[in-house]
């Protein structure tokens, strides 16, 4: 009962109505924008609901790109990407970056950025480092929006490698969660105390909400930066 109660709680739409808060700031309707990474299609569906008539997803899962394909969202391979002419205005990265190594990320925002027009803007969401941020198995470590301008900016931080497009933060935006219990058994096991726990979980949850989700972590961000230049 109180796990259900605590999903009740939990506005799961709320940062993707944030992430389309910000791409309309700094976008319109003719832009293209291209989803990385963009599983299933569903901030593909957002954006087109929203009116933006130029949308694309790119998938390196086959069986995702032929389901989205199945669902007439606009989907294609990397390679297919790799292989078209067009640059595009916008380009989304939600929940992606925290899957690489630092070196491979450097490279893999920099390939697509070198497919970004100068005075485009990249958007990334992505989780911050919290008591459940290795519970997606693949995760590999979060990033912060300094670390990424220390590579990407026009500054000169003193890091090993520079990138060769450059970036300034336009926007910034810090997700919140409820607090929750973490690292007890009972999260995982059933026992005698997992209904103390869950009970815990749903305070943790109302209070977010009755406060306006201003009680809560900060466990995420989305971040707008707009491409200045190429080295």
């Amino acid at each position: 009962m109180f796990k259900q109660l605590y999903f009740s709680f939990v506005d799961s739409d709320y940062e993707s109505e944030k992430l389309l808060l910000m791409v309309k700031k700094f976008a319109n309707s003719e832009s293209r924008i291209v989803d990385v990474g963009c599983g299933y299609g569903r901030n593909l569906r957002m954006l087109i609901n929203a009116g933006f008539e130029n949308v694309i997803g790119v998938e390196i899962n086959t069986e995702i790109i032929k389901e989205n394909i199945r669902r007439n969202l606009p989907c294609m391979s990397v390679d297919e990407f790799n292989s078209a002419a067009e640059n595009c205005d916008v380009i989304l990265m939600s929940h992606v970056i925290e899957h690489f190594s630092p070196f491979n990320l450097k490279e893999f925002i920099d390939g697509y950025l070198d497919r970004l027009n100068v005075g485009g803007y990249l958007v990334v969401a992505t989780p911050l480092m919290s008591d459940y941020f290795y519970d997606d198995f693949d995760h590999v470590k979060p990033f912060h929006p300094a670390g990424i301008l220390a590579v990407f900016g026009i500054g000169k931080a003193q890091v090993q490698y520079y990138s060769r497009n450059k970036l300034t933060l336009k926007d910034l935006w810090f997700r919140k969660s409820p607090y929750r219990p973490s690292y007890y058994k009972e999260v995982y096991l059933k026992t005698r105390f997992s209904r103390l726990v869950q009970l815990a979980s749903f305070l943790g949850a109302l209070i977010f909400r009755l406060s306006i989700r201003s009680v809560g972590k900060k466990d995420g961000w989305i971040g707008i930066f707009e491409k200045v230049t190429t080295v």
